[in-house]
């Protein structure tokens, strides 16, 4: 019964079964609406409108296809169904890189070796000193001077199971990545402490349908920037995370804690604004991430009014006008308009320790940090995959470099003269076999002693 479940699994009708299912599954999520793509808002109104079908969709877990119980199990049948497979063709390759058991074929008769010659051995070699020549060439030898079998590269069979399993860690790892797939963009500024807090992220990260989000920890130490028209070109973050080690990443080398990513994609202010009244005291105030780089408008709010902000990172004046020498932070201004009630009051300018007045107060710019914005990546199974296109990589190059050469051959006397008969196949490039042997010997027997083909 064991071996009847068994042979089960691992039958091409099971395997089958199991893509047209998973095929199913994979349109059906494409009809069902799911529930990580629909607002909370829709999800409720779909809900309101179809309780019943909504239900029934809910109990199997359809509003979450992917992942699913049902798809899970599919899944984890497909990869016991695939390692079934690979552990069948275990026997297959152990007898393929067995050397021939029994007598060697007779080499002028034997068929299947597109090589066949016949030649005159030089004065004091006999067959002996034919199959020590082989072995050196890295032929394992069976057999003796009345009749031998040489293989080459025989373990070459091998690299065939090994790309079955490179095929099935790839599968395997693009899986996981799909499963545990989390990216999100969350924008901090220096001095500035996150948890992993997923309301952090600016935008509606898309969570992993298995597993947590980056679970880390960290504060962002300092900022370093070098930027052309409000790209990173060069911009060094350091981060200390809850540990106290110090980490550095920059546009080319992300910062990597849990399985994920944190790669810089931007840079820009972060002042911090202070309004005070008449006698200095402080009103309102708040760090502000401006996102105002290559000449941004950005808009935000003290004390009941509305400032909008554009960033000239070195400031001077064109034609009567404000404008910025380069994307370099060497003299950072900011024009600032103040509104309330849709009315613009006044409009200046306003640098590091400098400030503005309007009505019965005045804007102070205290300091100027900046923030950086980080794309982040989690994925699991990148590792997985990676591993599994090494091992392809290697397999094909020991398939395909060092394939399975062999020869048989005997030693006879005729005429008094000893004779080296052999017929010789190779695995791949059958039309090179004859080139390739014919090249072999005459370097073994060093001589062209060749009587016929």
């Amino acid at each position: 019964m064991h071996n009847k479940f068994i042979k089960f699994l691992s039958s091409l009708r099971f395997t089958l079964l199991l893509i047209s299912l998973l095929g199913v599954m994979f349109l059906a999520g494409l009809w069902i609406p799911q529930r990580s793509l629909l607002s909370q808002a829709m999800y409720s109104q779909w809900k309101h409108n179809s309780p019943s079908l909504v239900a029934f969709f809910e109990t199997f877990g359809f509003t979450s296809i992917y992942a699913s119980p049902f798809m899970l199990t599919l899944w984890v049948l497909f990869f016991i169904n695939l390692a079934l497979v690979m552990w069948q063709r275990i026997p297959l390759i152990k007898k393929r890189i067995a050397l021939p058991e029994g007598q060697p074929g007779n080499p002028e008769s034997a068929s299947g070796y597109p090589f066949h010659a016949t030649y005159r051995l030089p004065t004091g070699m006999d067959g002996s000193t034919i199959l020590g020549l082989l072995r050196k060439r890295g032929f394992a030898v069976i057999g003796d001077s009345n009749g031998f079998c040489g293989v080459k590269n025989r373990f070459s069979p091998i690299a065939f199971g090994l790309f079955h399993i490179s095929f099935f860690l790839i599968l395997l790892g693009g899986m996981i990545s799909v499963y545990t797939r989390f990216t999100g963009v969350i924008d901090l500024a220096e001095g500035e402490t996150f948890q992993g807090e997923v309301a952090r992220y600016t935008a509606s990260p898309k969570m992993p349908k298995i597993g947590p989000p980056p679970r880390v920890s960290f504060t962002v130490k300092s900022i370093l920037p070098m930027l052309t028209r409000g790209v990173p070109t060069g911009l060094k973050v350091r981060m200390v995370d809850d540990r106290g080690v110090e980490h550095e990443a920059d546009v080319n080398r992300p910062y990597k804690a849990d399985n994920s990513s944190f790669i810089v994609s931007t840079v820009g202010p972060a002042p911090l604004f202070v309004v005070q009244d008449r006698s200095g005291k402080e009103i309102d105030g708040a760090y502000t991430k401006l996102n105002v780089m290559g000449g941004k408008e950005d808009v935000f709010s003290l004390a009941g009014y509305h400032f909008r902000a554009v960033f000239y990172p070195d400031y001077y004046i064109k034609n009567g006008a404000p404008a910025s020498h380069s994307a370099e932070f060497k003299n950072p201004v900011f024009m600032i308009s103040v509104e309330r009630q849709g009315k613009t009051i006044t409009t200046g300018t306003v640098t590091k320790g400098g400030s503005l007045a309007f009505a019965d107060y005045q804007l102070m710019l205290k300091e100027l940090p900046y923030w950086v914005r980080f794309s982040v990546f989690k994925e699991r199974g990148l590792s997985i995959i990676y591993a599994g296109f090494a091992i392809a990589s290697l397999a094909v190059v020991w398939r395909f470099l060092f394939y399975r050469r062999e020869v048989i051959g005997i030693v006879r006397e005729e005429e008094g003269e000893s004779l080296l008969v052999v017929a010789g196949r190779s695995e791949f490039y059958k039309s090179l076999t004859e080139d390739e042997f014919t090249a072999m010997f005459n370097k073994l027997l060093d001589n062209d002693g060749r009587t016929d083909t």
